[in-house]
């Protein structure tokens, strides 16, 4: 489970690689809003991504943790205010209103939104613009 501003979602764990401690974050000029800038793992240069601006819930400002994910067939990593908590959803209280979400979950009072990444992804960044 990742937060973004007020609002939680959840990728799958099969999709989740890391999780990212005060990333650091090399800024590109003239990149579209989601586009926090790339990160360097292991030697391979990730984009780091704006998890709120690609959900519409605002905007974060250096993320303190960014989780490693595959989205389709590239790496991505997706900043998140708080560390990810892994969680187990029962059945979903209703289905996602946007593309990209997959379905909305209770977990103790909040509702956390499945997203798939790469469906998000495709819909609010055109990676190729920034390259």
């Amino acid at each position: 489970m990742i937060a973004a501003n007020d609002a939680y979602f959840a990728v799958p764990m099969t999709r989740v690689h890391q999780v990212l401690r005060h990333p650091l974050v090399t800024r590109i000029p003239l990149s579209p809003a989601a586009l926090l800038g790339v990160v360097n793992v292991r030697g391979e240069i990730v984009p780091l991504l704006d998890t709120a601006v690609l959900t519409g819930t605002g905007v974060l400002h250096e993320p303190p943790f960014a989780v490693l994910v595959k989205g389709g067939e590239d790496m991505l990593a997706l900043g998140v205010q708080e560390l990810p908590i892994a969680a187990d959803f029962e059945e979903p209280v209703g289905p996602g209103t946007q593309p990209g979400e997959v379905g909305v979950y209770s977990d103790g009072g909040r509702l956390v939104v499945l997203i798939d990444v790469e469906e998000l992804v495709k819909n609010r960044l055109d990676l190729k613009r920034a390259s």
